[in-house]
């Protein structure tokens, strides 16, 4: 008797767990490397900031996360109203809500608004009277292109018409302040190993205690380059330059740097106090003033591994840029326990006005006009 139709193609036998396991394993490989492609196409958009890290997502992949177009241009922040600006701390140890037109008052916006000229409307809405731009931040990179080699090498030069852009603007009557953080930088020790801090038991770079890269003070490359960086901000005209992490790192499992020429406890200070005079002899011709942040510890007294001496901040900064931090002594105690003079006239409270904001804003001290 023939075979029916129905055994045409054979026995197709049930699924083994084997095939079942095998199947699963499959999906979750696959899952696996979509996820790291993910986490390694998103790196570059993680920021550090003081804050902690946030992710800033281009405008195209904003669109998808929030589900509407974004308002403004590509990469401008959106600001609190002047309302919802943070309290800010004065001298006396108290806080108190500055007057809507406090003279001084000033507020970060990004190098793009200044660009596209939306910069002086932010302002205005805002009831500011100076201007901060971030021009160097903790990865390396910079908010215009540099003329110095290791910029160019390490990738961390911003847009080409930028230089003469903020020329232009720090020609007007803003007060313009330019935020630059010094050794910490991320990029330029992952393209110049030689310039970085290294870990004591292999040849990585060092990191802080928030995952980022030093680049060596000790390194006279190094001091050469950031003070080059704040000449070329002078020769655009900012007022004035703030000097962040201008020292040794302070934060992070220091006693795993290894020890040496780019490393030396003993030589701390010293190189430190080269570094400001390179950077005042750069900026000098210029006019431009040059301030030093510091932290609370550092004028308590309660670090030594930064390098920083109260001597060095009386000698070389125009200003004190402080963190008003609410606790106490209070800033301007803290500067005249450390022998700095110049009281108030010397002091910058520095302030964030809210957690999910990026705003970086302060109070600057007013001058009395040169005659």
């Amino acid at each position: 008797m023939g075979r029916t139709n129905r055994d045409v193609g054979g026995y197709r036998g049930r699924r083994t767990i084997t095939d079942i396991l095998r199947f699963i394993a499959i999906a979750l490989a696959v899952v696996v490397v979509l996820v790291l492609a993910g986490v390694f196409y998103l790196q570059k958009y993680l920021v550090y900031s003081d804050d902690g890290v946030r992710l800033e997502l281009p405008p195209f992949l904003e669109l998808f996360r929030h589900g509407e177009e974004p308002e403004g241009s590509a990469g401008s922040v959106t600001l609190p109203d002047p309302e919802d600006i943070s309290l800010i701390e004065q001298p006396g140890g108290s806080q108190s809500e500055p007057e809507p037109q406090s003279a001084g008052a000033a507020v970060t916006l990004t190098v793009e608004e200044v660009l596209n000229g939306s910069a002086s409307a932010r302002l205005e809405e805002l009831q500011a009277e100076a201007l901060v731009l971030e021009m160097k931040d903790q990865m390396g990179r910079l908010g215009w292109s540099s003329a110095e080699r290791i910029a160019g090498q390490s990738g961390v030069n911003g847009p080409a018409e930028a230089g003469e852009g903020l020329s232009r603007w720090n020609g007007g009557e803003v007060y313009t302040i330019a935020r630059v953080h010094c050794f910490r930088d991320d990029t330029v020790p992952y393209y110049r190993n030689p310039l970085a801090l290294r870990w004591a038991g292999n040849d990585w770079n060092w990191r802080d205690e928030l995952g980022l890269r030093w680049t060596s003070p000790a390194q006279e490359e190094v001091r050469a380059y950031n003070a080059a960086l704040c000449g070329e901000l002078a020769a655009m005209g900012f007022d004035e330059i703030v000097l962040e992490e201008f020292y040794f790192p302070i934060g992070g499992k220091l006693d795993t740097i290894r020890r040496g020429e780019s490393y030396n406890p003993s030589q701390f200070t010293a190189q430190v106090e080269d570094f400001l005079t390179r950077v005042r002899a750069a900026v000098e011709p210029y006019g431009t003033k040059l301030s030093l942040r510091v932290g609370r510890s550092t004028l308590e007294g309660g670090e030594t591994a930064s390098g920083v001496t109260p001597q060095l901040l009386e000698e070389y900064a125009h200003r004190i840029w402080v963190e008003a931090d609410g606790q106490t002594p209070a800033p301007l105690d803290l500067l005249e326990g450390a022998g700095i003079t110049g009281g108030e006239d010397r002091l910058v409270l520095v302030t964030h006005a809210r957690e999910d904001t990026p705003l970086f804003q302060a109070v600057i001290p007013s001058e009395e006009p040169e005659n």
